[in-house]
């Protein structure tokens, strides 16, 4: 029978903008699920901040910051691994960021390489918002090798092509809005790879708009491309499940 490991998705409720009291939610949400014991617990893209506005550089963070600090506790508490999006302070602006801690220890980092682009809607313009990351790591870690694309990465059949001779599973953290499981749907068969997803919940920004709510999900996905668990679209319900490797 293939290996499998045990991974928590969290698609967690937040609000744009409110960074201290959305992390004390998830941190709240990753302590509970801990008591699964999961392998690993991905939490989705940059959910702290979102996408609040045309100036990010105010709600960004130093990997060595308290937040950052909270999940890699959280890590080792589980004795396991945890994938989490931010926003991170960089040389020249601002980076769409996933940090890998596992067991307490930051294992490293992956910086989101493809831009969405949005005129219409500036505060969601990330190719003037953000300095793009240059290459897709792959994280060798105890639940297994894994790569991470973020987002809109998600969409370029290329880039799960590169990562998935070099992984067992592939890993995508979402910001986006509505329920965005199709795209995993799709590449996890067609290259041979599970993954697992995670999309934020809760509020979004939507400029002259006002605030409207996101239906995120969260879930795994099988190499054949069948859906093993996934929670309800705009709920924040963690989704633990046994994810059967490549």
């Amino acid at each position: 029978m293939p290996r499998t490991i045990r991974i928590a998705a969290i698609p967690v409720a937040t609000l744009d903008g409110l960074v201290e009291s959305n992390y004390a939610r998830a941190l709240r949400l990753g302590e509970i699920a801990l008591e699964a014991k999961p392998d690993l617990i991905l939490f989705p893209e940059a959910y702290a901040c979102g996408y609040c506005g045309t100036e990010l550089l105010p709600y960004a963070e130093e990997l060595e910051g308290p937040f950052q600090e909270a999940l890699g506790e959280l890590s080792a508490r589980g004795n396991c691994v945890v994938v989490s999006g931010l926003l991170e302070k960089v040389a020249g602006g601002v980076r769409n960021t996933a940090a890998v801690f596992e067991r307490g220890v930051l294992r490293g980092t992956h910086g989101k390489t493809a831009m969405w682009a949005d005129e219409k809607r500036p505060y969601r313009d990330e190719v003037s918002l953000m300095v793009p990351g240059t290459e897709l790591e792959v994280f060798e870690t105890r639940a297994g090798r894994f790569g991470v694309l973020i987002c809109y990465e998600n969409r370029f059949p290329e880039k799960w092509d590169e990562l998935a001779p070099q992984v067992d599973f592939i890993l995508s953290p979402y910001n986006c809005e509505g329920d965005p499981s199709f795209i995993n749907k799709v590449e996890s068969p067609r290259v041979g790879r599970p993954s697992a997803w995670a999309c934020r919940t809760g509020t979004v920004y939507r400029g002259p708009d006002g605030w409207g709510p996101n239906l995120g999900t969260a879930g795994l996905i099988d190499a054949a491309g069948n859906v093993i668990a996934c929670s309800r679209e705009g709920v924040e319900e963690i989704v633990t499940a046994e994810l059967p490797l490549a």
